[in-house]
């Protein structure tokens, strides 16, 4: 059997490759593939629970078709479905060229956000904000982590809790990340943030992190997404009516942006003169690398 993995380029090669395997699979397992196959246009939306639903079999058996198709499990069999709808999607609008088409698209963006602001923080939580406050601002050590598209914000966060005298890293290494996460103690805290709340990496260290002794903050665009379920705080902040395939490929982070601008204002209100004088101190290590 090929791995799917080198196949990347050309749409429906998922949906193409579930086809040419359906008579060799089990009778569940085909009754999963066909709903993959009848649900193509929005397969990669269905989470595995609905996808066993409308098979009339288990979770674990959608896990088992996934891997019997030549996935590592039903989550890369669904990026890689999102990943064909993109590539469709592209193609159908593909006749939109030049500097006019892109300048179009990104003031609709724009608009797009303007738009949404007041649903963004529909299942934003005041009391779970003010709680991650002060757990951020009592914690002896704060690991940030962020992967794929999160990874920016994540080193955003981190230089920004620096800058309020906390101690906080971000580290590059998966590794390492797992190594302080096990080490860390129940006054320390994880900050994940996921926009997907999906990707691998991250869900293991949150996993980590919940079976240990450090809080657990998550920061993500969906309140049923399988890192929220380990959250201790849960912060879900996204666009409205964001799919699955959106996230991964089109949804802006400025909904996780605009959170944490918020987040470390009051962050550096709740430390009170400690904060204050560290963000002067900051100010003052800038202003020495500033020349006309």
């Amino acid at each position: 059997m090929t791995d799917p993995e080198q196949a990347h380029g050309a749409p429906a090669d998922v949906t193409a490759r579930i086809s040419s395997l359906l008579p060799s699979l089990l009778p569940a397992e085909r009754q999963v593939a066909q709903v993959l196959l009848d649900r193509a246009a929005d397969a990669a939306e269905l989470s595995s629970q609905q996808v066993a639903d409308l098979a009339a079999t288990s979770r674990a058996t959608v896990v088992r078709t996934a891997q019997s198709l030549g996935y590592s499990g039903y989550q890369q069999l669904r990026v890689l479905l999102a990943r064909d709808a993109l590539l469709q999607r592209q193609a159908a609008d593909s006749g939109d060229h030049g500097v006019r088409g892109v300048a179009a698209a990104t003031f609709a963006h724009f608009h797009q956000v303007q738009d949404s602001a007041v649903q963004m923080t529909a299942l934003l939580d005041a009391d779970e904000v003010a709680r991650a406050v002060a757990r951020l601002a009592a914690a002896r050590r704060i690991l940030v982590v962020g992967h794929g598209l999160s990874r920016s914000l994540s080193v955003d966060v981190t230089a920004r809790l620096v800058r309020l005298g906390l101690q906080a890293e971000q580290l590059s290494d998966r590794m390492d990340q797992l190594v302080v996460t096990r080490l860390l103690g129940p006054h320390d805290v994880v900050l994940v943030i996921s926009g997907s709340g999906a990707h691998s990496d991250s869900l293991a260290l949150a996993r980590e992190a919940a079976a240990g002794e450090p809080g657990l903050i998550v920061i993500t665009a969906f309140a049923r997404s399988a890192i929220a379920q380990l959250a201790d705080i849960l912060l879900v902040v996204g666009m409205p009516n964001t799919s699955f395939t959106d996230e991964l490929t089109y949804t802006t982070r400025i909904p996780q942006a605009i959170l944490i601008e918020g987040l470390m204002g009051s962050l550096r209100d709740q430390l009170g003169e400690r904060g204050r004088r560290a963000a002067a101190l900051a100010l003052s290590a800038v202003s020495d690398h500033v020349h006309e």
